[in-house]
């Protein structure tokens, strides 16, 4: 009886995705010649990372910076960040679309970056939110931020607000962009800054047409859920803290990378692709209270 399976010959054709992301985070960008204070140089690592989305033969719907664009709110750093990017998402032909940040500053964000006018009286201040429409697919930006402070929190006005343009569902579909993951975290230096009051977040989003949050800011990539939700939490291209440091300190790691995310009709995936080798930049017990400096400044 001859062979019932698929031949040698045969091709599987993978479906393709309905909308496809490319999520980079963390860059925490400084005014040229400046380092973070721990030695890390921010600026190559993210431009590592754009290069190699532009020699990608994958064209994302838009390029989302989930937050610390700027590692001090400086003005310089913006605009530095806008001369980076900008060429790249030209030539890609996808948005670059911004989420702020703990360290980022609303004021320079709006002025530095998006080239809006100066603005530093109340509205200026006020939270960086925003929805974007790719075709079908919805994507709302929330600004979790706490000016001052490394937490993360959402105003009941916020959540409001979410729950009023949720309450119309999108035809593809709705991502959810935030720096702070709205995840429990086994680190206490993470979990001390992490977002505040996450059940508030979950009933708003339960039982919605988001198909996935993303994240940043704890600089570890790593995945959970909320209401039922996929949550992902993009690396940061300037540093990584290592889960499974070789002693009681903290180790820092350099991973430099971008997430990959795939919407297809009924599922989404997540993929972390990393650009470059990663190196150790510090180690050890004797870091860990500047590296915790550093975190909740």
């Amino acid at each position: 009886m001859p062979p019932t399976g698929p031949r040698p010959d045969d091709r599987c054709v993978p479906p393709a995705p309905d909308h496809t992301l490319f999520q980079i985070s963390d860059p925490h960008l400084r005014a040229e010649g400046e380092l973070l204070r721990y030695g890390v140089e921010t600026h190559a690592p993210l431009a590592a990372v754009l290069a190699a989305v532009e020699r990608s033969a994958v064209r994302p719907a838009a390029l989302l910076f989930t937050g610390d664009l700027a590692d001090a709110g400086q003005p310089a750093a913006y605009r530095r960040l806008r001369a980076l990017v900008e060429p790249v998402a030209a030539r890609v032909g996808a948005p670059a679309i911004y989420v702020a940040g703990n360290h980022d500053r609303r004021p320079e964000l709006r002025e530095h970056l998006l080239g809006e006018p100066p603005d530093h009286g109340a509205a200026g201040h006020e939270p960086y939110d925003h929805v974007l429409r790719l075709g079908g697919l919805r994507v709302v930006v929330l600004d979790t931020s706490v000016p001052g402070h490394p937490h993360g929190e959402l105003s009941a006005a916020q959540l409001d607000r979410l729950a009023a343009e949720l309450a119309r569902p999108a035809p593809a579909g709705t991502v959810l962009a935030l720096h702070h993951p709205p995840l429990p975290n086994a680190s206490p230096l993470i979990a001390h800054i992490a977002l505040r009051d996450p059940g508030a977040l979950a009933a708003v989003l339960a039982g919605s047409d988001v198909r996935i949050v993303l994240g940043g800011h704890t600089h570890l990539i790593s995945a959970g859920t909320v209401a039922g939700i996929p949550v992902w939490t993009g690396g940061s291209t300037a540093y990584a803290y290592d889960p499974l440091p070789p002693d009681r300190g903290e180790r820092l790691l350099h991973v430099p990378g971008l997430t990959r995310i795939d919407l297809f009709a009924d599922s989404v995936i997540a993929s972390a692709v990393p650009v470059g080798a990663p190196t150790v930049l510090a180690v050890g017990a004797d870091r860990a209270a500047a590296l915790r400096a550093v975190a909740t400044d």
